[in-house]
């Protein structure tokens, strides 16, 4: 009986001390991203900006693949103390080495044009930071001897790997409470 008193009472200090933490460590910054491929737009393909490649029966399509990418932030002294949801839209470049090789705003679709408004430079100039640091293995188109049943995304039994440049366009949406970042992203597909 008296080892539940103490416990009790155990807990009860334990609780009183978390409920009391310092505001300090509930403002801290933290980043968090997710991606997903999206569907080009559109109104993109219509502007004639980024041409798909046609493949032949015999060739498949590798995605580029990042692998060494840092997520967005904004800085330390922004003046921002809350932000609600809100999406930038950027066209990234990739050569055929796998390196970006320029960003530009994206605003062709609805939920980019957040990016279009200059008080949110700040969000589409962090975005780019990021992304203008990330590493990709190539894009190629991968040659085989005879017709592909199934395309492999590696390019696997490939007699030939061309590596490729391509453009991806990228969805970021960062979101601010009490301090606290939050940026999720999305990639989009593009050539």
């Amino acid at each position: 009986m008296r080892a539940r008193w103490v416990l009790c009472g155990w807990a009860a200090w334990a609780l009183c001390g978390c409920a009391s933490a310092p505001d300090s460590v509930r403002h801290t910054r933290s980043d968090a991203v997710d991606q997903r491929l999206l569907v080009p737009s559109a109104a993109a393909a219509g502007a004639g900006k980024v041409e798909q490649y046609t493949l032949q029966p015999q060739q498949a399509f590798r995605m580029p693949l990042v692998h060494d990418n840092v997520d967005p932030v904004l800085p330390a002294d922004t003046p921002r103390t809350s932000l609600a949801p809100t999406t930038v839209c950027l066209r990234v470049i990739i050569d055929a080495h796998g390196v970006v090789q320029r960003t530009e705003a994206l605003l062709d679709r609805p939920e980019c044009s957040p990016g279009g408004d200059p008080a949110n430079a700040d969000l589409l100039q962090a975005a780019a930071q990021a992304v203008q640091t990330w590493q990709y293995q190539p894009a190629a188109v991968c040659h085989y001897p005879a017709l592909v049943p199934q395309r492999p995304r590696d390019c696997a039994g490939a007699e030939r790997i061309e590596p490729v440049p391509v453009t991806l366009n990228y969805a970021f949406t960062f979101q601010m409470e009490r301090g606290q970042v939050r940026v999720t992203q999305r990639g989009a597909g593009g050539r």
